[in-house]
């Protein structure tokens, strides 16, 4: 059974650890961009996973324009 695809700006995280934003597909491959912008980067769909409860803080932080922790 495969998997839904992600609807567009879920978070993954690609094989080599970088993460970003689902944009879509681009024919069999997944589009990500970075969290805060800029060129997207394709991914093959069974080479992504979710973040972990880190990766996804820091991709808030990211995306609130923060780069630490407020205390």
């Amino acid at each position: 059974m495969t998997e839904p695809t992600p609807t567009p700006g879920t978070l993954l995280v690609d094989s080599n650890g970088k993460l970003g934003e689902f944009m879509g597909k681009g024919g069999p491959r997944y589009m990500l961009r970075p969290v805060r912008g800029g060129c997207e980067w394709e991914a093959e769909p069974d080479a992504v996973r979710e973040p972990t409860p880190a990766e996804r803080e820091t991709a808030e932080r990211l995306r609130a324009g923060r780069t630490a922790v407020s205390p």
